[in-house]
């Protein structure tokens, strides 16, 4: 017969098998959950974000028209236009576009390339940290200034991606940044209205926020604004594309990027062209719309199938474009728990 002792240590035993199971089956249910959903707008939660979307950039009078159509069909109130400008002595500030975008309560967000088109390969960095554009920046600023309008620059955006020139010189692309940025405060003469994006792509292909982000970052004292480019390429890019949700492509980026305290955008975004589209595009808008750190959106609208990349648009079909108008109008209230 045992022993007391003997009991004790039976009882022991089986207490700790049992409170064990439980945390097993606790844990085993926490880890099935999705993602923690990004706290909510705290007193504005229907509300949707500042919005805009790419416009490719023609003469003026095509611009308009093209810009007056898009604006139609997409409904709403855009506040923001997108376009791409590069590194053009002849070209330089845009003003009569940025004017025209007032006249129509709209603000221009310039991508500027680092290179001139039609030199999309040969690396300009060297020549803006040696001086060679101190003339173009201080133009610029200059122009901007007697404009008047307050303008947003993505100075070398997907600095971190290796499509472009300027892409993954981290210690060049910090140098270039802070040097533009001095030469265009000459030329802007205490005029205040460019503000600067950090405008990284997402994390991808194992980067991680230290090796992704930080060494691009040119400093507080030069940065205005943090943007983000991400897009759902689907299955059928490349060999390297998956289908991806929003929390996918966006997740750890907001994350990472939100931590350098500055006003935070996505920049671009867009999903293939495919049947679970406006699924993928309920989700992403829901998200946007919950999430408190996202103060602005641009949609990258826009069909590239010439360039042999997807149909980005906002309409590639209508079930997509029904979602995008339902966002707009009515939103999006629930948050789906899992991405389609």
């Amino acid at each position: 017969m045992p022993s007391s002792r003997s009991h004790f240590i039976l009882w022991k035993v089986l207490i700790l098998c049992v409170v064990g199971g439980l945390l097993f089956v606790l844990d085993a249910c926490s880890s099935s959950k999705p993602d923690p959903v990004p706290v909510l707008r705290s007193s504005d939660s229907d509300k949707t974000p500042s919005w805009g979307f790419y416009q490719i950039l023609w003469h003026k009078n095509q611009f308009l028209g093209q810009l007056d159509q898009e604006r139609a069909l997409l409904g709403g109130q855009p506040e923001y236009i997108l376009f791409f400008r590069d590194l053009n002595r002849q070209r330089g500030f845009p003003t009569k576009i940025v004017e025209a975008l007032a006249e129509r309560n709209l603000q221009a967000v310039i991508s500027l390339e680092l290179n001139p088109w039609g030199n999309a390969k040969q690396e300009y960095l060297q020549a803006i940290i040696e001086g060679r554009y101190d003339d173009f920046f201080q133009r610029w600023g200059r122009d901007a200034a007697a404009s008047g309008e307050e303008v947003v620059l993505r100075f070398g955006f997907e600095m971190n991606g290796n499509w472009f020139s300027w892409g993954q010189k981290p210690e060049w692309f910090r140098q270039a940044w802070r040097r533009a940025h001095a030469q265009m405060a000459i030329g802007l003469d205490g005029a205040d209205n460019v503000k600067w994006m950090f405008c990284p792509n997402v994390l991808y292909g194992g980067q991680t926020p230290e090796t992704g982000f930080a060494p691009y970052y040119p400093g507080d004292d030069v940065v205005d604004l943090l943007g983000l480019d991400g897009y759902n390429f689907g299955d059928h890019h490349s060999q390297w594309h998956v289908w991806q949700s929003y929390e996918e492509v966006f997740g750890k980026s907001i994350d990472a990027l939100a931590a350098y305290g500055k006003p935070l955008w996505i920049a671009e975004i867009g999903s293939v062209d495919d049947p679970r589209k406006a699924a993928w595009m309920e989700d992403a808008l829901s998200r946007i719309r919950a999430d408190e750190r996202v103060e602005t959106v641009l949609f990258f609208h826009f069909d590239k199938r010439r360039e042999g990349e997807a149909n980005w648009r906002l309409d590639s079909d209508e079930a997509s474009l029904e979602v995008f108008h339902a966002w707009l109008e009515e939103g999006i209230q629930v948050i789906p728990e899992t991405a389609p």
